[in-house]
C-alpha cells in the first residue's frame, strides 16, 4: 500500500507543540522509581490509558555524541527494551525523519507497532537540545498480526550540567493500543521505561564521540567545548 503524502505529517507539527509543552511541566509528577541513578516518575495522562512517564538519568558525554547515538535507529533495538524492531522510512531533513517500530509483547499479546515522526531542536541560550516524537498512525498501512499504536507524544531531552555531564531526560504519553491492564499496563509504564534508561546508561556512548551537527552547539568553558 502507498505512503500518505508527506505534507500530512508537516502539516501536524505545529498543531503538536502546544502538546509538548504539558509533558516536562513539573508540577504532578510522581517519584516512583530512584534506583541505579535513574528516576521513574508518573502522573494522569488526559488522553491515554497509561500514566504519562518520565524517566531521569545522568551521563557523561557530549550532546553531539548523544543526538548521533539517539538518531541510530539500527542499533535501538540493542538497547530500547522490547524493541524488536526500527525501521527508517524517511529522512526528511538533517533534523526529521519518519520510522517504523515494533515491540514485541510476551505471549498471548500480539505485537505493537508504530509509525513515528521525530524533530530534532536546541534552544540557543540554554542549548538544551530536544527530540520531539509523535505518532502518525495513518502514515503506513497497518499490519493485521499487529496492534497499531494510535498515539504517542514524547520527548528525549538532554540538558548540559557542567563537567561534561548531560542529564537525559525522557517523557512520553503513550496508547499502546489494545486492552492494556495488569501486567502489560506494568511493563508498558515502568518496566520498559526504566529498562531503556538502564540499558542507555551502559551502551557505550564513546563510540559517538566527535560526531558533529549543523543544529547542535556544545557548552563551553573557558572558550573550549565541554565535550568527553
Amino acid at each position: 500500500m502507498p505512503l500518505q503524502k508527506l505534507g500530512c505529517v508537516k502539516a501536524l507539527v505545529a498543531s503538536s507543540a502546544l502538546l509538548f509543552s504539558s509533558l516536562t511541566l513539573a508540577y504532578d509528577w510522581q517519584l516512583d522509581k530512584d534506583e541505579n541513578g535513574i528516576q521513574l516518575y508518573t502522573k494522569e495522562s488526559q488522553t491515554a490509558p497509561l500514566k504519562q512517564v518520565k524517566v531521569v538519568t545522568s551521563v557523561k558525554a557530549s550532546l553531539s555524541s548523544l543526538v548521533s547515538f539517539l538518531s541510530d535507529h539500527s542499533a535501538f533495538p540493542d538497547w530500547m527494551d522490547k524493541v524488536s524492531k526500527v525501521e527508517k522510512l524517511k529522512d526528511i531533513s538533517e533534523q526529521e525523519s519518519i520510522t517504523y517500530t515494533v515491540v514485541d509483547a510476551p505471549w498471548p499479546e500480539r505485537d505493537r507497532d508504530a509509525v513515528l515522526y521525530s524533530k530534532w531542536e536546541q534552544n540557543p541560550e540554554t542549548l538544551v537540545v530536544t527530540k520531539k516524537v509523535y505518532s502518525e498512525p495513518q502514515y503506513l498501512s497497518a499490519d493485521s498480526s499487529m496492534i497499531r499504536s494510535p498515539y504517542l507524544e514524547a520527548e528525549w531531552v538532554l540538558t548540559p550540567r557542567g563537567n561534561g555531564m548531560v542529564e537525559v531526560a525522557y517523557v512520553s504519553d503513550y496508547d499502546p493500543g489494545g486492552d492494556v491492564q495488569g501486567w502489560l499496563l506494568d511493563m508498558f509504564t515502568y518496566e520498559m521505561p526504566y529498562n531503556t534508561m538502564k540499558n542507555l546508561r551502559a551502551s557505550a556512548l564513546g563510540k559517538y564521540e566527535g560526531a558533529k551537527f549543523a543544529f547542535i552547539k556544545e557548552p563551553v568553558s573557558d572558550g573550549v567545548a565541554m565535550t568527553q
